[in-house]
């Protein structure tokens, strides 16, 4: 997107914090930037991002680093020595060992275990795990142990940067079109219409999807993917404020041009209780 020419690009491709960014009347500081005195300057290092007057600057892209306790969500690339290994988007290698997984009998493992390890997991299975544990090598380790994490299939995968994805007290969540989603810290999010967020259920069960699901479904994707785009925050509130502005205006085609209404309107609210 070309930036326009009151703004303090000087052909900058990477901005530092406390660089300015715009000294003219108009503009709305978005994310990553402040205002200071009129003025609007960028909060972290990053590349500039310009719709219509809303200044934002996205973060230059890092892998994640995870935390323990943290949800992932990750795909089985190899098996080996009665472990999978599980790409979580990070530059450490993750791995699932046989023993940190779930059986519903709560039996220990035993060598036909290790032998049909694929009837578990398989290569290319998305599965959702929390970080169990880091070696002093950076090595992480996953456990599955909970009928909420495992094998995820039949619903709908974003990827978003993982810095926009906020911490919550929960990330199994059912949004209040009863889209259930897993919003995962490494930034990658599964949205479907099976239930996670109870404790005492004994099996998950992949429903057919009636066709209002498969258009809540999208419509919360396209929420997720505009979030995104224009570098907000990616959470449980900010998510069901789109969709309830969507669904208020009840939109044909034109997402984009009420998309950056909502956000151009939010950041006026914001300016208004600052005052």
């Amino acid at each position: 997107m070309q930036i326009e020419e009151n703004l303090h690009h000087d052909n900058k491709e990477v901005y530092l914090p406390g660089d300015l960014l715009s000294d003219e009347p108009g503009f709305i500081s978005g994310t990553n930037t402040y205002e200071e005195q009129g003025k609007i300057f960028s909060s972290t290092t990053g590349t500039i991002n310009q719709t219509n007057k809303l200044i934002m600057i996205k973060p230059i892209k890092c892998s994640y680093q995870p935390q323990i306790g943290e949800i992932v969500i990750g795909q089985i690339v190899q098996i080996r020595d009665k472990k999978w290994i599980v790409n979580i988007d990070s530059s450490s290698e993750a791995t699932l060992h046989l023993n940190s997984t779930y059986l519903p009998e709560q039996r220990q493992k035993t060598e036909d275990d290790e032998m049909n390890m694929r009837q578990i997991f398989a290569e290319n299975d998305l599965i959702c795990a929390e970080i169990h544990s880091i070696n002093n090598d950076k090595s992480i380790n996953l456990h599955t142990r909970g009928l909420k994490y495992g094998k995820i299939e039949n619903g709908l995968l974003s990827k978003v940067n993982h810095y926009l994805i906020v911490k919550q007290k929960r990330h199994f969540i059912k949004l209040n079109n009863n889209v259930n989603m897993i919003l995962g810290h490494n930034g990658q999010i599964f949205l479907s219409n099976q239930d996670r967020t109870t404790n005492n259920q004994k099996v998950i069960y992949c429903q057919n999807y009636t066709v209002q699901q498969r258009i809540d479904i999208a419509n919360t994707g396209k929420a997720i993917k505009f979030l995104q785009q224009h570098q907000f925050k990616i959470s449980q509130i900010n998510i069901e404020k789109v969709l309830s502005y969507i669904s208020e205006k009840k939109p044909q085609n034109d997402w984009l041009t009420l998309i950056e209404q909502f956000f151009l309107e939010l950041k006026s609210k914001q300016q208004q209780q600052d005052q």
